[in-house]
């Protein structure tokens, strides 16, 4: 992301510092907001409508998707069917929907806004249908190649959870690599 669009979206919201598993976004919310990551990173989880079973889908980390949100009820207004939460003790800025609607539509950076949208949807396409079709150890290796700073920035226990295996059996894959 460009440093004066960094800046100027720092400048649009507020800043805000989160805990560890501090939750932001629930089941049920009406998500009016985004945030963008300055230090350390959130995951986002999708949540089994009956066994209320949370299962990491994405990361937001600075060098990988640094915008966060659940996207489906950000953009169509329905209630979300995810949890957002922080992994670790995260810096982040809080920018609400009218205020960065607002900036969009009146901002130079509105087309690498859209452009940092549509990246950030297609490499979680990319990411789903690598899951599908590759084994653990070759979505790992996929990960290593592709977007180290996700096994470098995300705890373990995440990235085994988004692959669907087991912390144990995700440490003896990465003995493998």
């Amino acid at each position: 992301m460009d440093s004066d669009l960094h800046r100027t979206l720092s400048q649009l919201g507020r800043e805000l510092s989160v805990k560890t598993l501090q939750t932001l976004i629930d089941v049920g919310d009406t998500v009016n907001r985004l945030y963008l990551i300055k230090e350390g990173g959130l995951v986002l989880n999708h949540v089994h409508p009956k066994t209320g079973e949370e299962r990491a889908i994405n990361f937001f980390i600075p060098g990988f998707h640094p915008i966060a949100t659940a996207a489906e009820p950000y953009y169509l207004g329905t209630p979300s069917i995810y949890t957002l939460k922080a992994f670790t003790p995260t810096q982040l800025v809080e920018l609400t929907k009218p205020d960065f609607d607002a900036f969009v539509n009146s901002s130079p950076w509105a087309a690498q806004m859209q452009d940092i949208g549509v990246r950030a949807l297609l490499e979680k396409n990319t990411l789903r249908a690598m899951l599908i079709s590759l084994s653990s150890l070759e979505m790992l290796q996929y990960l290593q190649e592709h977007y180290p700073a996700i096994l470098q920035q995300v705890p373990s226990k995440y990235i085994a959870d988004f692959l669907g295996i087991s912390p144990q059996w995700l440490s003896k894959l990465k003995h493998q690599l």
